[in-house]
């Protein structure tokens, strides 16, 4: 199981948050997220049977209540997309 520390998820909301504020983005894909959070160091793109598993899992932890969530995360339903969007 992957742990997720509350400096990390807040490293990486401030990120986003910040990057969709310099950019005048609204809103990013999971996938987009897990790019730009694996390009700048923040968190490991690598990990799990395919690109993106990683950031998903911390979404779905916070989803679940086992960790904090990112700012700004929506998923309409389980299993279905996730969005992360300017707040």
């Amino acid at each position: 199981m992957i742990s997720y520390n509350e400096l990390l998820i807040k490293t990486a909301s401030t990120f986003l948050q910040s990057y969709m504020i310099e950019n005048n983005i609204s809103s990013l894909t999971a996938d987009q997220c897990a790019e730009l959070l694996n390009e700048n160091g923040i968190l490991s793109n690598k990990i799990g049977p395919k690109p993106g598993f990683n950031f998903r899992q911390m979404l779905r932890d916070g989803r679940d209540g086992k960790i904090i969530k990112i700012d700004g995360v929506s998923q309409l339903k389980p299993n279905s997309r996730w969005s992360i969007h300017k707040i």
